[in-house]
């Protein structure tokens, strides 16, 4: 049996299901993969991609998860206030200003550019307590991390700065979900090789992790003594290439058909007139739209389930109603919509609708916008 742990006065007319259990499977599937003796950074950042970061959190710390990594300081408290324990890794966003705030809450902060990394020794100076931090090595993704030319520097500022304890250094992979390209290998030896130079230093570098979903499914050898998983997390592979994995889909994006109308050929729908019917056409009105991550790129592009069969949406998708070709399926007021998921043997994945709009499943997940219902499920008494 299923129990809500969200419960809503009146049925939303968009509602993203959040299957816990999946998430909590994925968990195991991943954990199972590296092995017993490597940490699990359960990534939960951007609201864990959109499934309710306070929720997935608590689920994944039932199955023994206690390494959680999340964005920035406020993403951090929210966890923290819906009563996760173990540690949470700042991975992007440390400002040394809110250094007292990360420390209140037990948050492990990034050091993540040389400018930074001063400000945090100084504004540690005098604590009771060591600040625990993680490096950031910057091996080729460009965007954040100390290079490699400036570890010296570093390693010089974590040894006259005794208020920071490294516990964990760390890089991004940056073509991981291209198996084919040899750049991950290189960017894991550069990793290495800076490692080994903090520990030549005498510097010890913490827990050495590098691999992201991809670098889990695809790398072994990025597996080191950590791994972020963060898409695989919610079911969802972060390349093609890697199949299914084993990974089950955890939300559901549905809605319900509130209007049904019968138009003849010829009969223009939708902003601009952009589709024309081409028979007489049964059109079930949706109430989802661009507004609710349901992108205006779909157009014409996607189907949608509907009484078990694929409904192609058709016309140009609105803010708030989407016009689907009910014709072959059928249709009736009240009838269930999933624009996201599964229903009978059909199904609308991640990546269908990040091909639709030329990008990719996380940027998907992440956009489904703020004023669809989250329901949360997990099996229960």
């Amino acid at each position: 049996m299923n129990s809500q742990l969200i419960i809503h006065d009146s049925q939303p007319p968009v509602r993203a299901t959040i299957d816990l259990d999946a998430i909590a499977s994925n968990y195991r599937l991943l954990r199972e993969r590296v092995g017993p003796n490597r940490a699990v950074y359960a990534v939960v950042k951007a609201d864990a991609y959109g499934h309710g970061a306070p929720a997935v959190a608590r689920r994944l710390a039932g199955e023994g998860a206690d390494c959680f990594a999340v964005a920035h300081t406020e993403e951090g408290v929210a966890l923290r206030r819906a009563g996760v324990r173990g540690e949470v890794l700042l991975l992007s966003h440390a400002e040394p200003s809110d250094l007292p705030r990360q420390r209140s809450y037990g948050l492990t902060p990034t050091l993540y550019d040389s400018a930074q990394a001063r400000a945090i020794a100084q504004a540690a100076i005098g604590l009771a307590e060591p600040v625990r931090v993680h490096l950031e090595i910057d091996t080729g993704m460009g965007r954040a991390g100390i290079r490699p030319e400036e570890l010296d520097s570093m390693i010089a500022l974590l040894k006259a700065s005794p208020r920071l304890e490294l516990a964990g250094t760390f890089a991004n992979l940056s073509c991981a979900d291209d198996p084919s390209s040899p750049e991950t290998g290189r960017q894991i030896e550069a990793l290495l090789a800076c490692v080994q130079r903090l520990r030549a230093a005498g510097v010890p570098p913490g827990t050495v992790h590098a691999a992201n979903s991809a670098g889990v499914l695809g790398h072994p050898d990025a597996w080191l003594d950590a791994v972020r998983p963060g898409l695989a997390l919610y079911g969802v592979p972060s390349s093609p290439a890697f199949g299914g994995a084993g990974l089950i889909p955890a939300m559901t994006l549905e809605t319900t058909v509130i209007a049904v109308r019968r138009v003849p050929a010829g009969t223009s729908l939708g902003y601009g007139g952009r589709f024309v019917a081409p028979r007489d056409t049964t059109v079930a009105v949706i109430p989802i739209g661009y507004h609710d991550g349901f992108r205006r790129s779909f157009s014409g592009k996607i189907g949608v389930l509907l009484r078990g069969r694929r409904a192609p949406v058709v016309g140009a998708i609105s803010m708030d109603v989407t016009l689907v070709d009910a014709t072959d399926s059928g249709a009736e007021r009240g009838d269930r919509v999933v624009c996201l998921g599964a229903q009978g043997g059909e199904a609308v994945t991640a990546w269908d609708l990040a091909a639709a709009a030329l990008t990719i499943p996380y940027e998907i997940l992440c956009g489904i916008g703020p004023r669809v219902a989250r329901v949360h499920t997990m099996r229960g008494a």
